[in-house]
């Protein structure tokens, strides 16, 4: 009898541990989603391929945020000109720039900026303060968020497979990992040194 009563309660408190992690993972993903970051989508499908969190239900959540960041961000920018060029003053040639862009390729900018950092911030912002139609962007800027949620869902569910691979071989021989480290570090500095040397010939 005590025996089942203390199996009973142990299996209560591991859905319980799992259910916070779960309900805490899903916050965090939304948050970090709606700055336009890509490492919580990518670690909640890694999660949900493991059966830690539902993949279906983390691209949504990720969608859902991605939206509204940049689609607030918009909205701020446009109703609070005057305090956002004040609190990006030492960006006004990014924004300028940003603008310059849109004019050129519209909505096209909007999909592809979701993947890259430093200019996913930029966009909105350029858009609150010109004079963008604001509904047309937030119907591209919904359109791209259903894209970059989807795809590195996707790409993150799948691909965790082969990381957990690479991981198994390395513990299965450790002498390898040193290697791996090695190389690593080897690759970046010759990038960095090529990335230097260019700097410096100006071509770059």
């Amino acid at each position: 009898m005590g025996l089942c009563m203390h199996n009973e309660a142990l299996n209560i408190l591991q859905e319980y541990n799992n259910l916070n992690l779960e309900n805490f993972g899903y916050l965090l993903l939304f948050l970090y989603s709606m700055g336009g970051g890509y490492i919580a989508i990518l670690t909640a499908a890694v999660l949900a391929s493991i059966g830690k969190l539902d993949l279906n239900l983390s691209i949504l959540i990720a969608v859902i945020g991605n939206m509204l960041g940049s689609s607030l961000f918009a909205l701020f920018a446009r109703t609070q000109q005057a305090e956002v060029r004040k609190m990006f003053a030492k960006h006004k040639r990014k924004i300028a720039y940003m603008q310059i862009m849109i004019k050129k390729y519209d909505w096209g900018l909007f999909i592809v900026s979701k993947y890259l950092h430093g200019i996913r911030t930029f966009v909105p912002l350029a858009v609150g303060i010109s004079q963008y139609n604001m509904i047309k962007f937030i119907i591209i800027n919904c359109i791209g968020a259903i894209l970059w949620g989807v795809s590195l869902g996707i790409i993150g569910y799948y691909a965790s497979g082969f990381f957990f691979q690479i991981i198994q071989v390395l513990l299965a021989y450790p002498y390898l990992l040193p290697a791996v480290f090695i190389g690593i570090v080897i690759c970046v500095a010759f990038i960095m040194y090529i990335k230097k040397k260019l700097h410096s010939t100006k071509i770059l």
